[in-house]
């Protein structure tokens, strides 16, 4: 059995102890002599625990007030001095935001480095221990390792391509974009292809663009078709079509290979015809990483779910949901010029990936398997709370102690009842894109907010024959 098959077993194994409420053993006896050993011991412990987690959402304000100034060194000390906030629970988050951060900066080898230390972890904790999957049945998903969402899963290897394209260096960076694809089509799989995010658009038309630049024709018109094809779900599930230039390279990579009825069924959609002679054109890719990503809070609905004499018991159990934070409609001028008094090129940025859409459907993805885990967790607190309490009640006739201890009892349930809310904080909320088609030359690049709060005042490419230049832009505030 390989990992990804021994992972679904897991999985699979979990759901049907909750839904059987075949719980392992001795957990519900562990957790009635806490009670009843220790009923004020466990909520301060657990309290501490709590604050430990909010002190690292409380530094996240400056981290996330130096991102959106650009201040992306300050931002790094930030995190590195907070790091034991961290807790060894969530070491994944601390390499994924100090590469994330690496990468505002501009400096791919360093983001590098803690991506895939970040990636190396994920693989490690991917069946997850024995004893550890217990506990968080015993208190919370808190206690396990975070390895990350699927979509953070992904946008480790995404990242890491632009890294690799930024630097000029395409073949790596096909190699992150075809990981991509492996780890959706396993997720895919454990899903049974019942999940929404099985392929990333954003990451295809990547791919063609670097197969483009390799000069690999027939490779770039087949990622920018499947680009397109994948568009069409993202317009369904995430309100996010394809971008308008992406018929323009098709129609182009279509005329160039001669797939004549290709190239006329996408100038029949709105592609501009391609004529081919001359010095090949180059191309200047923006991408603006815009607004904040989303972060996760927790709900707490009600569960009714019959114990094993058929009595209802209702619960309110905690749930993770992820809420936006970013400014919807934010988009970009681009203007390239060779020179003052020259008229420049002109383009409008439009969205290729919405993350935060993305998060809260694959989130929403295995929100049953979470809703069940809680409900069935929340049954177990349930029983073992009424057995410490009758033991209370045994060992002691004093009315006080044992409404005290009672409410010990409740608060313990209570206080161990939390939502797994992290998250990858530092990331962008949206990838948005233009795409300008130019002579060979030198250019400077002009990028200006339609708030007016951001301006690039002007950044120097150099645009090669039949390449295209990657220049990556922060608006993440």
């Amino acid at each position: 059995m390989d990992r990804g098959e021994e992972n679904q077993e897991i999985h699979l194994a979990e759901r049907n102890e909750i839904l059987n409420l075949n719980f392992p053993p001795g957990i519900a006896r562990q957790l009635t002599g806490l009670m009843r050993k220790a009923p004020w011991i466990l909520p301060a412990a657990l309290s501490f625990f709590l604050v430990s987690c909010a002190s690292t959402s409380a530094f996240y304000t400056g981290v996330e007030n130096n991102i959106a100034d650009g201040n992306y060194g300050a931002a790094l000390d930030q995190v590195r001095a907070n790091r034991p906030a961290y807790g060894d629970k969530s070491t994944v988050l601390y390499n994924l935001d100090v590469g994330l951060l690496f990468h505002y900066a501009g400096v791919p080898d360093s983001s590098n480095i803690y991506f895939f230390a970040a990636e190396k972890e994920i693989g490690e904790l991917f069946t997850r221990s024995v004893t550890l999957a217990a506990a968080s049945m015993l208190l919370n998903d808190n206690v396990l390792p975070y390895e990350g969402e699927d979509f953070e899963k992904v946008l480790v290897n995404v990242f890491l391509a632009l890294n690799y394209a930024q630097k000029g260096e395409p073949d790596d960076a096909l190699v992150e974009a075809r990981k991509v694809d492996e780890k959706l089509r396993e997720y895919a799989r454990q899903y049974e292809g019942k999940n929404k995010y099985q392929e990333d658009a954003f990451i295809r038309y990547v791919t063609g663009v670097l197969y483009e630049s390799r000069g690999e024709v027939n490779d770039a018109f087949i990622a920018y078709r499947k680009a397109f094809e994948t568009y069409r779900v993202y317009t369904k599930e995430y309100g996010t079509p394809a971008p308008s230039f992406l018929l323009d390279d098709l129609v182009r990579t279509a005329t160039l290979m001669s797939f004549d009825d290709e190239a006329a069924s996408y100038r029949a959609m709105g592609g501009r015809a391609y004529t081919s002679g001359g010095v090949p054109s180059g191309s200047v890719i923006v991408l603006v990483y815009s607004g904040r990503g989303p972060v996760k809070q927790e709900v707490r609905p009600k569960v009714s779910i019959p114990d094993e004499k058929a009595v209802i018991h209702t619960f309110q159990v905690a749930l993770p949901k992820f809420v936006a934070r970013h400014q919807a409609g934010r988009r970009y001028s681009v203007d390239v010029r060779q020179g003052e008094g020259v008229t420049p090129m002109v383009a409008t940025t439009e969205v290729a990936e919405d993350v935060t859409a993305i998060a809260a459907r694959t989130l929403e993805d295995r929100l049953s398997l979470i809703y069940l885990k809680s409900g069935g967790r929340a049954l177990l607190k349930f029983l073992a709370a009424e057995k410490a309490k009758s033991e209370l009640s045994k060992n002691s006739d004093d009315k006080v102690r044992n409404f005290l201890g009672s409410l010990a009892v409740d608060l313990t349930v209570a206080v161990t009842e939390q939502a797994d809310v992290r998250t990858w904080r530092t990331l962008p909320a949206e990838f948005q894109i233009a795409r300008l088609n130019i002579a060979p030359g030198d250019y400077t690049v002009r990028v200006s907010s339609s708030d007016g709060k951001y301006i690039l005042p002007g950044e120097p490419v150099n645009v090669r024959a039949g390449k295209s230049t990657f220049l990556i832009v922060d608006d993440v505030r």
